[in-house]
């Protein structure tokens, strides 16, 4: 029961983190227009580069420390400052690096200096990231401070949106208030904290035993980082448009809000995969990740192939006209919902608890490194389209290397045992919405009848297939 409110409460702090803004989507579309939200992104996207070194990859690493010793107080403390003392430095070379870089960037680039104001608006993007706390409560399982936190911060940030961001010009009322957000945020997690932890002496710090792990889980993370946000930075380069990079990134905030449910699963069974795994319960381990790719799949697949039918359409009315081209890219994005749900499955619960970093490591690498690839060659040909494929190929390419290097520890076909009836229920779904899109108006109205249509057609060919799904969710044991 535990694993289950877990689940819900950080389905309920991912998607806290991506519902405030698209909530403000469609203003902000209107609003900033195509260019406007296109800068913003396009920044957005080369700050993210220098959080990932503030962040290392100790939101996973610090979470997995903390669940090994979660029943020790004074370790527990103890752990937590060493790896929050190596966060810290880490933050202070990353604010260093950023600073040098809006400097050199803008002497040689055109576009860095034009944006110049907008990169340094950027900076608290960073400061967020250095006292993001979350890992230590991910690692104790408790997950209901976080959200109700951070529910309080984005729904500030909403209302001020709509308050200070009425025209073209505000875009940096906008950057600001975003970062600024989750700066809010994380300081206040700290409050916990207060009264429960002492100050520790540095002299009693052991930070050369974290720095070689924290290093080895930061390489997966900034693969899998680079090739998220490599999309929005190389278009506006090569397309010689900013707005490339506003629709892309508005493509990108539909698929989260998906990925949001799907990988909350991954998350909230890592501390205790970890514990599995600290205690030798390598049977539990393996019942508890078949269950967890069904179930995965049965969130996922419906999803993607809702998305494809409605997206589209929807785009049009939820956006505006101007905005029909995040539709086509969206479409190419869906089956990402699917591929990065069994990857964050395979990784989270399996090859980081087990401390199989190198091979979490090679497959995201090969994903990023692949994604890189095909983006010069896809994005000149199709542009924003064509970097919505490279995403789609990329991410297969991160899951089929799971599956192949964890072959001989899992029974693949066990994974997908209910498979053929989530994608079966998923296509009698995508056609029957398609049909009913192809005969009714755009508008809310209609998106919203056949997203009953949807789930009504997929749940009933499950319970005709007799899907597995629909017995572990009558009992949530399945996932212990």
């Amino acid at each position: 029961m535990q694993v289950a409110k877990n689940y819900l409460y950080n389905a309920a702090y991912q998607l806290l983190n991506i519902i405030a803004p698209i909530i403000t989507l469609p203003y902000l579309a209107r609003v900033l227009g195509k260019n406007g939200v296109g800068i913003a992104s396009w920044t957005n996207s080369l700050v993210t580069y220098f959080l990932l070194i503030a962040s290392l990859g100790i939101v996973t690493y610090g979470s997995r420390e903390i669940a090994y010793v979660h029943e020790n107080e004074s370790l527990r403390q103890k752990k937590f400052w060493e790896i929050q003392t190596i966060h810290f430095i880490a933050g202070i070379i990353a604010l260093v690096l950023y600073v040098a870089f809006i400097y050199a960037g803008g002497a040689f680039n055109h576009r860095i200096h034009q944006n110049g104001l907008f990169l340094w608006y950027q900076i608290w993007v960073i400061f967020s990231g250095i006292f993001d706390i979350s890992w230590y409560f991910i690692g104790l399982e408790d997950f209901k401070k976080t959200v109700l936190r951070n529910m309080m911060i984005k729904l500030a940030m909403t209302v001020l949106i709509f308050v200070l961001v009425k025209k073209p010009t505000d875009i940096g009322a906008y950057i600001l208030l975003l970062a600024l957000s989750q700066v809010f945020g994380n300081l206040s997690m700290w409050f916990y904290l207060i009264g429960k932890f002492r100050w520790p002496k540095l002299k009693d710090l052991d930070l050369k035993s974290h720095w070689h792990p924290v290093f080895m889980m930061f390489l997966p993370t900034i693969a899998t980082q680079i090739y998220l946000q490599l999309n929005k930075t190389m278009l506006p380069f090569i397309t010689g448009a900013t707005a490339s990079s506003g629709i892309y990134d508005n493509a990108d905030k539909i698929i989260k809000v998906c990925l949001a449910l799907v990988t909350s699963v991954g998350m909230v069974m890592l501390p205790r995969m970890s514990a599995h795994y600290a205690a030798g319960e390598h049977a539990k381990m393996k019942k508890a990740i078949h269950a967890s790719m069904d179930f995965v799949s049965a969130i996922a697949v419906p999803l993607a192939f809702g998305i494809a039918a409605v997206g589209p359409t929807a785009m049009l009315w939820f956006l505006g006209k101007s905005w029909g081209d995040v539709g086509s890219a969206l479409v190419l994005l869906t089956p990402i919902i699917v591929f990065i749900g069994w990857s964050n499955v395979i990784g989270n619960q399996f090859l980081i608890p087990t401390k199989r970093l190198s091979d979490y490591t090679w497959s995201v690498t090969f994903g990023a490194v692949l994604n890189v690839f095909l983006n010069f060659f896809l994005i000149f040909i199709w542009g924003v389209e064509g970097a919505a494929l490279a995403t789609a190929i990329s991410e297969f390419a991160v899951i089929a290397y799971q599956l192949f290097v964890t072959r001989n520890d899992m029974k693949v076909r066990a994974h997908f045992v209910g498979l053929w009836r989530y994608l079966l229920a998923g296509l009698a779904m995508y056609f029957a919405v398609l049909y009913f899109v192809d005969h009714h108006g755009i508008g809310i109205k209609s998106t919203l009848i056949e997203a009953v249509i949807g789930g009504f057609v997929y749940l009933l060919v499950l319970i005709i297939l007799r899907a597995p799904i629909l017995k572990r969710l009558l009992n949530w044991r399945s996932f212990r």
